[in-house]
């Protein structure tokens, strides 16, 4: 049936992310405990559709709040640009064409016409993460960081990251990284 499809219907479909999503792409309708949740950690191989996920979920919160302020976090800022921002599922490439974000390199910031603004920030830079308040935020690969957010390999997130309302954190699920996870998630 795809096959038969043009490439407008195509774009067309392509965009229409949750009605094709997998359900460990969908976000959570709430925690363990029934309350609003917090933290929706996303592991998965490769090819799982983790960075796709995780784009179309900021991208919901920005469309959805022009007030949002959205921290987008990777390893390096090279990581966070060419997969989170510029990646084939990244930021830039599944917005339609009206709703899409600016990219200011020179700022490290992606701004919606809307208003919703995200910034880009490093895992070996955490102090940049302290003062901003922000809404939300994306942590991409997170068991590949050498550390996470200053606190050492093996401790959670917690001090101001953790006081934010929602986080999304993305994983490569498989080898050395499954012990590094295991222990985050042991400690949140």
């Amino acid at each position: 049936m795809l096959a038969e499809q043009g490439p407008g219907k195509l774009k067309t479909l392509n965009a229409d992310f949750l009605t094709f999503a997998h359900k460990h792409q969908r976000p959570p309708d709430a925690a363990n405990n029934g309350k609003d949740w917090t933290t929706w950690l996303i592991l998965g191989g490769r090819g799982a559709g983790k960075t796709r996920a995780g784009a179309e979920w900021v991208r919901s919160i920005a469309l959805a709040d022009p007030q949002a302020r959205i921290a987008l976090v990777g390893e390096t800022e090279h990581d966070v640009r060419s997969v989170m921002i510029e990646g084939v599922s990244g930021l830039l490439s599944i917005h339609k064409q009206h709703e899409r974000p600016r990219w200011i390199s020179t700022r490290r910031r992606l701004e919606w016409p809307i208003g919703a603004v995200a910034e880009v920030f490093t895992a070996e830079n955490f102090e940049g993460l302290r003062g901003p308040q922000f809404s939300a935020a994306w942590c991409d690969e997170l068991a590949k960081w050498r550390r996470v957010l200053g606190l050492g390999s093996t401790d959670a997130l917690s001090g101001d990251v953790a006081q934010w309302a929602m986080i999304v954190l993305t994983a490569y699920f498989g080898g050395r990284s499954l012990e590094k996870v295991a222990r985050i998630i042991a400690r949140k």
